[in-house]
């Protein structure tokens, strides 16, 4: 073995001799040589995660032999990027040996990540707002910090997301409303923290009521004729509804108080009164008897000349009579 593994040339000396033991002799070369690949095993392909280690000590290191001497085994990578920190690792192994000559032969490696973020929530916290919902100041960074979560992941960036708007409405018997924020990683993995903000209302209405009015007593007293009251809301649209209190005066005239009462959704009530003043400006009619006359023996009075009648459109009437009278001959 004078060359490259047990490789190598000797000579040989070939003697002939005959039966006297004369001899003749020749000489020639023989040569071992290595032309022949080594034999190796390549590891398994092998998926791991991302956390793992991704060296041959943990994915698997190739063997080989030769029939010839000793071996060398290399490796060498070439990665194919993924989601995050994952890839495809190629794995090219080649094993020489002491002539030259090598094998070569590839081992996939798969770096997956199958791991969700993980979630911190010491930090979560639930928040009342005052209705009229929309994502700013209190809630909107509420929003903006995930009520509070914060996350991490071994093997990529965080992307967080909410399912705020889905329910938005007020309901004051049981105003939380739940929000789901979700940590994403690059590769699609998710965990999920929830945390609920109340919707509260503690502010009343705004109440306008029409301006204090006087009206004839045979006008209308309702609000289609002295004014209706309007009223809005933070939250919703109120209810607005009036009771009355009468002072009665002259006949069928008086003064009424309206109060105007306007009611949220969440019960918040807010009152102003208006007033009504209802008058007798107008007098009553009366007819009178025809002009009569009479002899001087019969009687001057009413029940025989005649009555007048009257009416009030707002309330009875009474009636009374006076008399001026021009004398004349005798006692006409």
């Amino acid at each position: 073995s004078d060359d490259c593994g047990a490789t190598g040339s000797a000579t040989v000396t070939f003697t002939a001799t005959d039966d006297c033991g004369n001899t003749s002799t020749t000489s020639a070369t023989f040569t071992i040589e290595d032309t022949t690949a080594p034999t190796f095993t390549v590891p398994a392909d092998i998926t791991i995660e991302c956390t793992d280690d991704e060296s041959s000590a943990n994915t698997g290191v190739a063997t080989g032999a030769d029939t010839c001497g000793m071996v060398t085994i290399t490796e060498s990578d070439v990665e194919t990027a993924s989601c995050g920190n994952t890839k495809t690792i190629v794995r090219t192994w080649t094993v020489t040996d002491e002539c030259g000559n090598s094998t070569s032969a590839d081992q996939t490696i798969t770096v997956e990540d199958t791991t969700p973020p993980t979630i911190d929530s010491s930090g979560v916290s639930n928040i009342d707002i005052q209705c009229g919902v929309t994502p700013d100041g209190t809630l909107g960074a509420w929003i903006a910090n995930n009520a509070g979560a914060t996350a991490a992941d071994t093997c990529g960036n965080v992307t967080w997301s909410n399912d705020y708007g889905a329910n938005t409405d007020v309901d004051c018997a049981n105003g939380a409303i739940t929000v789901t924020f979700t940590a994403t990683d690059d590769c699609g993995n998710a965990s999920s923290v929830t945390a609920t903000y109340s919707i509260i209302d503690t502010v009343a209405p705004v109440i306008t009521v029409p301006a204090d009015v006087t009206i004839e007593c045979t006008e209308d007293e309702s609000p289609a004729n002295t004014g209706t009251a309007t009223a809005t809301d933070d939250c919703t649209a109120p209810v607005v509804m009036f009771s009355d209190s009468e002072v009665t005066a002259c006949g069928n005239t008086k003064t009424i108080i309206r109060t105007w009462t306007a009611t949220d959704a969440c019960g918040n009530t807010v009152s102003q009164d208006q007033t009504i003043i209802v008058e007798d400006t107008t007098p009553p009619t009366i007819t009178l008897p025809a002009d009569v006359t009479i002899e001087c023996t019969e009687d001057e009075s009413s029940a025989n000349t005649g009555v007048a009648t009257g009416a009030d459109t707002c309330g009875t009437v009474t009636i009374t009579e006076s008399d001026v009278e021009t004398a004349a001959c005798g006692n006409t």
